[in-house]
C-alpha cells in the first residue's frame, strides 16, 4: 500500500474518532424539525436560567447541535442552539434549563464545515 494512502486512512480514522455531536443535529438555522407553534410554546415555557433555582428538580442533560453544511448559507447561531435545547427540554417536561454550554467544533466527517454543540441541564420547578 502506498504511504500516502496509508496516511490518509490513518488521518480519516483519527478524525472520525474525534467527531462527536448531539444526535439532535440540525442544519443551519432552520426550524424544519418542529412546527412554529411547538417551537413558540417551547421557547415561552422553558426559560433559560443562569443558576439552578432553589427547589428545582433536575431531569437530566439535554443536547443539540447545529451544522454549517453549505458555505453559501449563514452559519448556525448560538441562539438557534439554545432554542433547540429549550425544545428538547420541553419535550421532556422541563420548566427551564441552566448551565448552557455551546462549543464550535470541526465536523468534516459529518459533512459539515463546523458544528455548534450545545448542552444544558433541564429541570422542573415545584408549583407554588
Amino acid at each position: 500500500m502506498d504511504i500516502k494512502a496509508l496516511c490518509l486512512v490513518a488521518l480519516s480514522t483519527a478524525l472520525a474518532g474525534c467527531a462527536s455531536h448531539s444526535t439532535n443535529l440540525q442544519i443551519g438555522n432552520e426550524l424544519s424539525y418542529t412546527s412554529l407553534k411547538e417551537h413558540r410554546d417551547a421557547v415561552r415555557t422553558v426559560k433559560v436560567h443562569d443558576f439552578l433555582p432553589k427547589g428545582a428538580e433536575i431531569l437530566g442533560e439535554v443536547s443539540a447541535s447545529r451544522c454549517h453544511r453549505n458555505s453559501l448559507h449563514e452559519p448556525p447561531r448560538e441562539e438557534s442552539v439554545v432554542a433547540d435545547l429549550q425544545v428538547s427540554a420541553y419535550v421532556n417536561g422541563a420548566d427551564g434549563i441552566t448551565a448552557v454550554k455551546i462549543e464550535k467544533a470541526s465536523a468534516l466527517t459529518s459533512n459539515c464545515w463546523h458544528v455548534l454543540n450545545g448542552t444544558a441541564i433541564a429541570f422542573t420547578q415545584p408549583s407554588n
